[in-house]
């Protein structure tokens, strides 16, 4: 057994290489052993202060710090076996390399816990809903830009010359540029609805690819949930191009009926009706001007009454119970006064005439 724990593969023992796996185990172990550690520990100690500030920090540190551990013990058992100075040095900048993951993990972590725990609600507190729309995208950049700077950290501790790299990337930058020229409009059409505010958050649009209610506007595209209950993901640079109408925006909605009276109706009835429908407009708190009631058509069975007016701007409940009071109220108030609605009817004359009838019969006979 002692020999074959002596046998040399790549210039080490096999007892060097078991060292090595023990040290990997105890580098799971303890990395374990330290989540157990903050989550029975550490958050309780956390949740039970005023700041969230301190629980923000530890769960930010918590997946980083095991990996900085499992890190070490694997440097240690690394170390332990006889290595050429290159593959040293290659151990020591993978290593480093790893404490940047973590480094940039707990980055990410902290500065996206940040958002969710400090950022957001107090956007969602606020009247505006700018705040609302600029931070989705902001918070998809900045996660962006850690990344981007962590990948140029690990690069230049591998001594890689990121100056030629980027001058490299300048080289290309044309081709790079005309491939993701749609990405680039994109972007840029995000940046225009945002300024221009176009359209807000939950707001209800219409455009020529469909109609729904803003859910996100992304740094690419806008999310819309449409009446089905689907997503749309939208291009930015597609709604910049386009007519996009904004429901959302008005301040008061439209109703155009008509309203059908019979033709038994006297000339006074109707100047009765249309000042029974002014009156209900006039005295309903939902309606606002303009208000118009005309007699405006001789229908093919009914006598027209032209209606329009507008409802307050407070939901669409809010509109469908106005114009359903509205609606009601007619019917109750025509129904007082002996005024007849009018429906799909027709009138079929009979002519009996005894002439004709008596020369049919002589003809046949």
């Amino acid at each position: 057994m002692m020999d074959y724990l002596n046998y040399v593969f790549f210039g080490n023992t096999v007892f060097e290489y078991i060292i090595l796996l023990v040290y990997i185990i105890l580098g799971v172990i303890a990395g374990k052993i330290l989540k157990k550690v903050v989550e029975k520990y550490v958050k309780k100690l956390a949740g039970k202060t005023k700041t969230i500030w301190d629980d923000v920090l530890v769960d930010a540190l918590e997946l980083p710090l095991m990996i900085v551990v499992f890190a070490v013990f694997f440097r240690y058992g690394m170390l332990n076996l006889n290595l050429s100075p290159y593959l040293i040095t290659l151990v020591n900048e993978g290593v480093n390399v790893v404490y940047i993951l973590a480094l940039l993990i707990f980055t990410i972590k902290f500065v996206d816990d940040l958002f969710v725990y400090w950022i957001i609600p107090r956007a969602e507190k606020s009247e505006s809903k700018l705040d609302d729309q600029i931070i989705p995208p902001v918070r998809k950049l900045v996660k962006l830009v850690l990344i981007i700077g962590g990948l140029l950290l690990m690069l230049a501790n591998l001594e890689v010359d990121i100056s030629a790299l980027l001058a490299g990337v300048g080289i290309g930058g044309l081709a790079v540029a005309l491939a993701s020229q749609d990405t680039l409009e994109n972007f840029l059409g995000g940046l225009i609805i945002i300024s221009d505010k176009t359209f807000l958050i939950h707001d209800w649009i219409k455009w020529n690819g469909g109609e729904g209610v803003v859910e996100e506007v992304g740094i690419r595209s806008t999310k819309v949930r449409t009446f089905g209950d689907t997503i749309i993901t939208v291009p930015n640079g597609d709604l910049v191009k386009t007519e996009v109408e904004n429901y959302s925006a008005r301040r008061k909605r439209q109703v155009k009926s008509t309203v059908g009276v019979t033709y038994g109706t006297s000339p006074e009835k109707m100047v009765e009706a249309k000042e029974i429908i002014k009156d209900i407009l006039d005295e309903h708190h939902g309606v606002v001007d303009p208000i118009r009631v005309s007699f405006t058509e001789f229908g093919n069975f009914s006598l027209n009454i032209r209606v329009e007016y507008f409802v307050r701007e407070f939901g669409f409940d809010y509109f469908l119970t106005t114009v359903d009071e509205v609606n009601t109220k007619i019917m109750t108030k025509f129904g007082e006064a002996g005024i007849d609605f009018a429906f799909p009817t027709q009138t079929l004359h009979l002519r009996n005439d005894e002439e004709v009838l008596n020369i049919n019969i002589q003809d046949k006979n």
